[in-house]
């Protein structure tokens, strides 16, 4: 996160743009923001699906544990 004084300089060189300049910058600004915005949600959809895969292994887990369980106690 850039400080408040990049912001400050950022700002400063925007308002001495000409429109055409500005027009540029800003459509620059909003592919950055765009292509961000899908590196965070790629990433989250793999975080999700990692949890989705560990819940599923952890109930199969338990399955296995309880199976263990019940056989245990029939041979008893």
């Amino acid at each position: 996160m850039p400080d408040s004084k990049d912001v400050e300089k950022k700002i400063c060189k925007m308002l001495d743009m000409g429109d055409e300049e500005l027009l540029a910058e800003m459509e620059r600004s909003f592919q950055l923001s765009d292509e961000c915005h899908q590196r965070i949600s790629d990433t989250l959809e793999e975080m999700m699906q990692e949890v989705d895969r560990l819940i599923s292994r952890i109930d199969e887990i338990e399955d296995e544990s309880l199976e263990d369980v019940d056989l245990e106690s029939s041979t008893r």
